[in-house]
């Protein structure tokens, strides 16, 4: 457990499309149990990082709109731990304003930013690594990243490119690449020097704030002004309320970490995967003797194999038969059966379904 200096950021105001229809706009994936266990991403990640910092030290950076969400599926948590952003401008926004929110509280402050709907199966190495990375950027300024080394050409993640460089046992960071094509994809494996992208992020306050005010000038301006000559803290949010909408739509990649060369790289030696897709999700839940994941509550499945059958409907009967390599998707207002492979398709199905019912199913 790392000391009172020590803030763990989670990342939980995006939304998003790619699990439809089971993750909706109003519904993102961190907040669903995706591997029906009883726990969600967002309660499996705040568990997982309560070992490493002190629990009070956790905040939960969210939307306005999702912020009952949290505190409903986070009971134990003091409502004040929980920031809310005015309104969804990226990851880089989200990011340089806690930062600014936990400097104010401790400016000895030293930060690990985490996404709220990855998974990670390896608790111990996790941890050992953001120990590792966290005691890194107290001594260093500079950005700390986490890789995990690729072990297939993945077209859905993004890649580090790190030197041989290294400094206090960190690589020094390339170049930054989001979601490459297959060719590209399979030449970062090969070469060796390419490792996916965690999302994971260890700074300390100041360091990062300085950054932030090179990358991101008018943005932090803002939020100095805010914090530097505000005290009052209705009057610091109804300011940041009209400011932040102002704020331009950027991911933390762009934004900072692409602009600065005070970037280094940890090694995850632990398994992650980033559920982008049904068969990401397919590969991370439990299956039965067949391969099938089963999220169904009653169910008769005959002679079907490798095939994904989901149903949130406690007192429906679903019977299933000759199905295999099938995905299938019950929720209260919308039903989808396809192959486990229509990835591609999925973005048809939706743009269809807003073309023709607008945004009702969405």
């Amino acid at each position: 457990m790392l000391g009172k200096d020590n803030y763990c950021v989670v990342l939980a105001g995006g939304f998003g499309t790619r699990l439809w229809p089971l993750s909706r706009k109003g519904l993102p994936k961190q907040f669903l149990d995706l591997n029906n266990d009883g726990s969600t991403l967002l309660s499996k990640t705040v568990e997982r990082m309560k070992k490493i910092v002190p629990f009070e030290n956790i905040i939960v950076s969210t939307n306005l709109d999702f912020y009952d969400d949290v505190c409903r599926q986070l009971p134990d948590m003091n409502p004040v731990q929980v920031l809310r952003e005015p309104a969804m401008k990226g990851t880089a926004p989200s990011i340089i304003l806690a930062a600014y929110h936990i400097r104010d509280m401790n400016p000895n402050a030293n930060v690990v930013v985490v996404p709220s709907d990855t998974v990670i199966i390896d608790d111990k190495p996790y941890a050992e690594v953001i120990e590792r990375g966290m005691r890194f950027v107290e001594k260093n300024d500079g950005i700390l990243t986490v890789g995990i080394k690729p072990t297939r050409p993945e077209t859905r993640f993004g890649y580090i490119q790190i030197d041989e460089e290294k400094k206090d046992g960190m690589y020094k960071v390339r170049t930054f690449t989001e979601k490459p094509a297959k060719s590209f994809a399979k030449v970062f494996v090969e070469s060796g020097e390419f490792f996916w992208n965690s999302g994971i992020l260890m700074w300390d306050v100041n360091s990062l704030i300085e950054i932030a005010h090179s990358c991101l000038a008018e943005m932090t301006a803002q939020l100095d002004r805010i914090y530097d000559t505000l005290r009052n803290r209705d009057s610091r949010r109804n300011l940041l309320y009209t400011l932040y909408e102002a704020f331009p739509y950027i991911s933390i990649d762009y934004g900072i970490l692409e602009k600065t060369d005070k970037v280094y790289m940890a090694t995850g030696d632990f398994r992650w995967n980033d559920i982008e897709s049904w068969d990401l999700l397919y590969d991370y839940c439990n299956k039965d003797d067949n391969g099938n994941v089963l999220g169904l509550y009653n169910h008769q499945i005959y002679n079907s194999h490798n095939s994904m059958f989901l149903c949130n409907k406690e007192k429906k009967l679903v019977v299933i038969d000759d199905l295999s390599d099938f995905l299938v998707v019950d929720t209260d207002d919308v039903l989808v059966i396809c192959r486990r492979n229509s990835e591609t398709d999925f973005k048809r199905y939706i743009k269809d379904s807003i073309m023709k019912y607008g945004e009702k199913y969405t």
